[in-house]
């Protein structure tokens, strides 16, 4: 089933939320070990109107690209994250590797109840090396 589309005034404030998220994100990275940093990232009391995973994971991919550019999974995965957890939601981030991985190259997700919500492209061929909270 295809959710109500949002006016433009509820897409431009969700564009703005991801927007201002992505330095905290770049700004976090630099500064912490990524355990630390995800598990305070995280806390947060639920103080946003919900959305549906896939509408933020389409928001977060489409808010973050420019052009053929594409930040980094794991700082699109954090965004995402982010926004999950500030709607109530348990999300997990997650780093894996393909099954046989040709290189050190991880790539990163977010799970809510153990089921991939991306962002694109999402879980695809990984498995599973670190899930944090």
């Amino acid at each position: 089933m295809s959710e109500t589309p949002l006016p433009l005034r509820a897409k431009a404030a969700l564009a703005l939320r991801i927007w201002a998220l992505y330095p905290r994100v770049l700004a976090g990275l630099r500064r912490e070990q990524l355990p630390a940093f995800v598990a305070h990232f995280g806390q947060t009391s639920r103080s946003r109107a919900a959305h549906s995973p896939a509408r933020l994971s389409h928001a977060v991919d489409r808010s973050l690209r420019l052009g053929a550019r594409r930040p980094r999974c794991l700082v699109s995965s954090l965004v995402l994250y982010r926004l999950l957890r500030e709607q109530g939601d348990d999300a997990e981030l997650v780093i894996g590797l393909p099954q046989t991985p040709a290189d050190k190259d991880a790539h990163a997700w977010v799970e809510l109840a153990g089921r991939d919500v991306g962002p694109p492209p999402g879980r695809g061929p990984h498995e599973e090396l670190a899930r944090f909270k």
